[in-house]
Order: structure tokens, then sequence, then C-alpha cells
């Protein structure tokens, strides 16, 4: 049954690539063509991760993108307009999070973004986000694994004292290009930088948890009000 159910995954992953591997670079594509299923999906990259939410291939309990849209939900709330910064290639999150909406939109940015859309209060914005983007009428910023979009977010919704919720990403930060020696320095500093912007923003507290599926390898941060 494994080995049936593993060349479904493949052959299905197969058909979406068909149609939409110019979203993908090479090796993201030679990736994506040459896997091994049944994997870790607490370690696996967004772009799978997304291919899979978007396939219906996983189950509620390993599909990171719910648990985060209900650790929104039951923090925050989503009945508001929300900006996800890093939606990726699929927006995935946003597009659970507008399906469990009963009011308000969500506002998916990335410059990767595929613009499909068949739901009114899902908004897709294939461009990058920075500090000086418009977000008049915004309630809420999130922003799942966003990698060096993080400390915009954090920025961004100190700067308009809003609230916001992230899920860290380690992986992909420590390049020549960036400041930090490695992931566990970048996370440090994230996490010193948001405690200390929240309060001058006065936005109340830092707060720090888990997604039950990825556990203590992506920590969430978001700000809760006094």
């Amino acid at each position: 049954m494994e080995i049936q159910e593993s060349l479904r995954q493949k052959r299905l992953i197969k058909n979406f690539l068909e149609n939409y591997s110019k979203y993908y670079d090479y090796f993201e594509l030679c990736y994506l063509k040459d896997l091994e299923m049944h994997p870790s999906y607490k370690e696996i990259p967004d772009i799978l991760r997304q291919i899979l939410c978007e396939l219906n291939l996983l189950k509620d309990e390993d599909n990171a993108y719910l648990e985060f849209a209900n650790l929104i939900e039951k923090v925050h709330g989503l009945d508001k307009n929300i900006i996800e910064v890093g939606g990726g290639v699929i927006p995935s999150l946003a597009k659970i999070i507008a399906l469990k909406q009963k009011k308000g939109t969500i506002t998916v940015y990335d410059p990767r973004l595929i613009e499909e859309n068949t739901l009114s209060n899902l908004i897709l914005r294939k461009e990058s986000f920075t500090v000086k983007t418009p977000t008049s009428n915004t309630d809420l910023f999130i922003g799942f694994m966003p990698q060096k979009a993080t400390e915009t977010i954090i920025n961004k919704a100190c700067l308009e004292q809003k609230d916001f919720m992230i899920t860290l990403c380690g992986d992909g930060i420590s390049d020549e290009e960036d400041y930090y020696e490695d992931n566990e320095e970048f996370l440090h500093a994230i996490l010193h930088m948001a405690k200390n912007k929240i309060e001058q923003a006065n936005l109340g507290t830092m707060e720090l948890t888990y997604l039950p599926s990825l556990k203590e390898l992506y920590p969430v941060i978001y700000n809760k009000r006094r």
C-alpha cells in the first residue's frame, strides 16, 4: 500500500509540474522530479510542502499551514484584514485562511506567486513587500518561514502598531550576503529584535510557541497585547 501511495503522489506531483514548471528554478525542479516520498514533513522545503497541500496530500496532523492558521485564529482572530509576506509560489496558508474567514481579506505578497484565484477575499500581489508598501486598513501581518522578510514584517507591524505572527525559519539565511554567522545567531538576533520592537511600539509582550507538526525546529513568535 505504501508503494502504491508513493507512486500516486509522484504521479500527481509530476502532473502538477507539467503545468507549473515555469515557476520553479532548475535546482528546485531537479529536487521535485527526483523525490523519495514519505519524507519527514518537519524538514521538507516549502516548495514541496505547498505542492502537497495544494494536491491534498497532507493529513491535517502533518499540515503546518493548517496548524499555523488555527494558531493565528486562536491568538489574533482571522475575521480581519491580513497581510501575508513571502507567501511562496502557491499561497497555501492564505488559501486556508481565506476559506476560514467570515469577513475581512487576506493579501499575499511574493514575486513568485502563481496568480490563480477563485476566492474573492484572497488578494494576490506578485511583488516584493517592503516597509514602504502601503498597508491601509491592515489589522495583522503574518509570515510562514519568510526568511529574510522576517525583519521586514516585524519592522512594518511595529511601525504601523499592528499585530503580527511569524513562523521563523533558520535555513536559507546564512550565506555570503548575510551578516549572521549561522542560523542560531539569526534566531537569537530576531528574538531580541522582536522583543525590543514590540516594547517600543507598545504592542505588549513577545510570545514564543511551536506548531505541533514542526515542534522545536521552527519557533513561532507573536505580540500579545496587555
